[in-house]
Order: structure tokens, then C-alpha cells, then sequence
């Protein structure tokens, strides 16, 4: 007997929004949560003395008493592995030792890996104590000791690091309906202002005419500098022979409008981006690379953005490549120049940590085995039933430890007044590493959920889904989730 396909659900799902009363709208108004972001980089020793240069980034919320949680992400820059990727979550506490210093102590739990280092099922753990001083009221640097450990690999590993810290507020609106003008110049969240999926081409320069085709997301942040932003992006291949890589850079641009009088909405501009990459036979060397882009943009309508970039990647080693890039931005924030506007509503946006436990999943030996993943989720939603997701996750459990997946789509859900809700969700993505068959890395995911809200610190979810390779057919896996979500109020035009 086969299992229905997570997407016939939908119906019922919309049939439980049609049934679902909307929450009536509430009074305005802006709170914030104190978060903590923090960048090392340490040197890691590998069997037989080899060593690799990982760079991690993490972004810790105020929990209380001193304690941030948040996820976190590893990578490889320098050495010989490049395509080194961890992703997961950090649990720390914060001492205060006067005179501007901290300590902080913390443990990292994730999954990934890469590169054919030996990490066995790909879970990582990561202690670490970090002395930190003050540079102002915004920034910290410090010095770190870490011992970082793939149980069931073979690195084992402790090593002193240098850390750059920084102490941000996480703005967010509580309540429903219009915000007041007046209330239109918070920059809420992370502060980024525009969200962009990405579709790009790399043209390797190598005489093979190889290209990879990739799937991205990138978040932008307007700065005090008319037409300069500067944010994160990342992308995976998804066709092109290429299933595993990834990459995450940091990115900066800078644009004008030539013809601001006829065309105000088109821009020029070019696009600076640096970080780490590698993975599915992508020759990044230790995993640095960078891009030099042109830049091309254009807004048909209010809060929507289409552009298109081309230009040149290149690795510290080998790589080289032309890089062709197509993307559609969101804006995340009704004002975006300063100078007033119309007044915005507030959105929802949730942050979702997931473990899924994929329970047959087909491997390039042949053999079929269960593997288990942990993510991260951005959901947004467009009104009160349907919102936007992106996703990140990345396998801890089922010898398949350089297995990640990146994914992209659409949900569906009950009104989120209600305490007990279903939704389901289709996305796409790529997916690859890790031994498993993903017929050129694109794959489509389809997930149906049910959340239960015990109070007012988040909710519980539990899902079943199934991901398929969009390429050539491909295995049906089925997946069950347990998930937790904690909901933020945004501003939106």
C-alpha cells in the first residue's frame, strides 16, 4: 500500500483556514530582544597533523539570567576541504568580569561535514570558553578555546581561536493591523530590509565548459549610504553534476539610477562578495572564495524587486568561473529610504528549529538507510494563511554526515490564533554529499504539519512529508519532523 503524496493534504488544510476565525486587530507597538552575534576562526588538526581553517558565525537570543541560544554555522577557508560545512544550534552563558570583559561559556551541537573529512554521521559538538572585551558599546573581540569532536568520526581536536562579537537589539511588534507612521523608521528583526531568491550559472574557466547550476537565498541591509547594502547569501547546486556544493558569503553592493528621472526604479551597480565554498567536485581548494559582480535591478511594483548580476568567481586555488545570477527580492520593511511613506501592517514571521528523520533514502552504493537531519526554517507570511519559507538542513545521524539541503517555497496554514492548528507546505531546493542519491542535487519537498501552542514561548509541531529529486524520477522518501516555532511581528508595506 503506498503512502498518499504530503500534498494532497492541502485541501484539507484550506478547508481548516476556511473554518479558522481571524484574530481581531490589536494596539501596536514595538519590543525588542537583546541578541549577541558572534565570528571565530580557529585551526583545526585532522588525522595525520593535517590542518583546516574553520570560520563559524552564530546569533544568540536573550533567553534570561545571562543565557543566548541560537544557531550556528561552520565552514572550512583554509586547507584542503573546502565544502566543510556544519550547521546547528548554541547553548551559552555570559559572565561579566568588569572592566568592559566577559567570559562565555557554550556548547554547539550540529550536523554536517564534507570534503571527505572523517566525520563519520556528521555530528559535531563543540564546548568552548571565550574571553571577550568590550571595544565600544557595540563590539567585543576575544580570544577562545574550543575542543571540537565528531563522536562517531575521527576528529578530535583543541585549539585556541580568535573571536569577533557584537550586541544588536531584535525589534519586533506586538499586537495587529496598521503601524503608525510614526513607527515606520524601526528597523525591525535582524535589520535586514530586503529578502532575494537566487538562480544562478557558474562557467567554469577550465576548458570543459562545465557549468553548475545553484539555488540561493540572500538578505540585504540598507546602510546610511544611499544605494550601498551590504547582507548574506548562500546557494547550493542544484543541476550540473555538481550535488553537494554550497557556499555562504558575505556580500556588499552599491548601486545608482542613471536615469532616476524616466526610470526611478532601474539601477546599475556592482557586487563585492567573499566567504566559504566547495563540495561536488567544485575546485575551491580550502574552501575561500570571492565574486566581483556587475549588478542590474529594476522595481515593477511597490515592495518587489527583479534583478540580474553577472561576473567573475574565483578560489584562492583553482576555481574559475563566470557567474550568471537572476533573483527576486522582497522587501522586509514598509519604509525603506527614510523619507515616510505609507503606513505598514504587521506580519508574521516565525523562526522554526526542526529535526526530520527521513526514514529511507536511497544511497549512490545502492542500499536505502534512514538518515536524520537538523534545520533551521525562516517562515513570512503574506497575510493571515499563507507565507514564504526558506530552509536549511543538515544530516547528525545515518552515516551520511556531509548530506545537506537547502529549500525554498510556499506554506499553508491555519489562522496562527488558533491554539491548535495543521498547515502543509511545498518547497524546492537542492540537495547533495553525504553518499546520497540526488540525481543533480535539485530536489522538491512536500510537508504536511500540525502545531500545538502550550503558551506563549513558541509551539510544537510534529510533521510528515516525503522529498523526491526533481531530475531523471527518483526515490520517494518519506519524512516525519518534530519541530519547535517561536513567532516575531514585522513590519510590512
Amino acid at each position: 500500500m503506498t503512502s498518499p503524496h504530503p500534498l494532497r493534504f492541502i485541501p484539507i488544510a484550506t478547508a481548516f483556514v476556511l473554518l479558522t476565525p481571524i484574530a481581531h486587530a490589536q494596539d501596536v507597538h514595538a519590543e525588542s530582544l537583546p541578541t549577541a552575534g558572534m565570528m571565530s576562526f580557529e585551526r583545526v588538526r585532522l588525522p595525520q597533523g593535517e590542518r583546516m581553517g574553520l570560520v563559524g558565525g552564530s546569533l544568540l537570543f536573550d533567553i534570561g539570567s545571562d543565557w543566548g541560544v541560537g544557531p550556528g554555522v561552520y565552514g572550512a577557508a583554509t586547507g584542503r576541504r573546502g565544502g566543510f560545512f556544519v550547521g546547528g544550534i548554541e547553548l551559552q552563558r555570559r559572565w561579566g568580569l568588569g572592566k568592559g570583559l566577559s567570559l562565555a561559556t557554550g556548547l554547539y551541537a550540529g550536523g554536517g561535514g564534507g570534503a571527505a573529512a572523517p566525520v563519520g554521521s556528521g555530528l559535531m559538538l563543540r564546548p568552548a570558553v571565550t574571553l571577550l572585551q568590550d571595544i565600544g558599546a557595540t563590539f567585543q573581540l576575544g580570544l577562545s578555546w574550543s575542543s571540537i569532536r565528531f563522536p562517531s568520526g575521527n576528529i578530535h581536536s583543541n585549539q585556541i581561536g580568535l573571536t569577533l562579537g557584537w550586541r544588536q537589539e531584535f525589534v519586533h511588534l506586538s499586537g495587529s493591523g496598521a503601524i503608525a507612521n510614526e513607527s515606520m523608521s524601526l528597523s525591525g528583526g535582524l535589520g535586514f530590509d530586503r529578502m532575494e531568491l537566487t538562480a544562478s550559472s557558474y562557467r567554469l574557466d577550465d576548458g570543459s565548459g562545465r557549468r553548475v547550476g545553484l539555488v540561493g537565498a540572500r538578505a540585504e541591509r540598507r546602510s546610511g549610504i544611499n544605494g550601498f547594502t551590504w547582507g548574506m547569501e548562500a546557494a547550493a547546486a542544484a543541476k550540473g553534476d555538481a550535488a553537494g556544493y554550497m557556499e555562504i558569503l558575505g556580500t556588499s553592493a552599491f548601486s545608482v539610477d542613471p536615469l532616476a528621472s524616466a526610470l526611478p526604479s532601474w539601477r546599475l551597480g556592482v557586487r563585492l562578495s567573499a566567504g566559504a565554498g566547495g563540495g561536488g567536485a567544485v575546485p575551491t581548494g580550502g574552501g575561500l572564495i570571492g565574486k566581483a559582480l556587475g549588478t542590474m535591478e529594476w522595481s515593477p511594483m511597490p515592495g518587489w524587486t527583479l534583478g540580474a548580476d553577472y561576473g567573475l568567481v574565483r578560489s584562492h586555488s583553482s576555481l574559475r568561473a563566470r557567474q550568471a545570477q537572476v533573483w527576486l527580492g522582497l522587501d522586509l520593511e514598509p519604509r525603506l529610504d527614510g523619507r515616510g511613506g505609507s503606513a505598514g501592517h504587521v506580519v508574521r514571521t516565525e523562526w522554526v528549529g526542526a529535526w526530520q528523520h527521513h526514514t529511507d533514502v536511497a544511497r549512490k552504493d545502492g542500499t536505502r538507510q534512514p538518515i536524520d537531519t537538523i534545520g533551521l526554517k525562516l517562515n513570512r507570511y503574506l497575510g493571515d494563511y499563507v507565507y514564504l519559507s526558506g530552509q536549511a538542513h543538515s544530516a547528525f545521524a545515518g552515516g551520511a554526515g556531509a548530506y545537506s539541503v537547502g529549500l525554498v517555497g510556499a506554506g499553508l496554514s491555519a489562522s496562527p490564533a488558533a491554539t491548535l492548528r495543521i498547515g502543509a507546505e511545498a518547497l524546492i531546493g537542492a540537495a547533495g554529499g553525504g553518499g546520497v542519491t540526488t540525481a543533480g542535487g535539485a530536489i522538491m519537498q512536500g510537508l504536511v504539519w500540525a502545531a500545538w501552542r502550550p503558551g506563549s514561548a513558541g509551539e510544537i509541531r510534529v510533521g510528515l512529508g516525503a522529498t523526491r529529486p526533481l531530475h531523471n524520477g527518483g526515490h520517494v522518501g518519506p519524512l516525519a519532523e518534530l519541530s519547535w516555532s517561536r513567532a516575531f511581528g514585522m513590519a510590512a508595506r
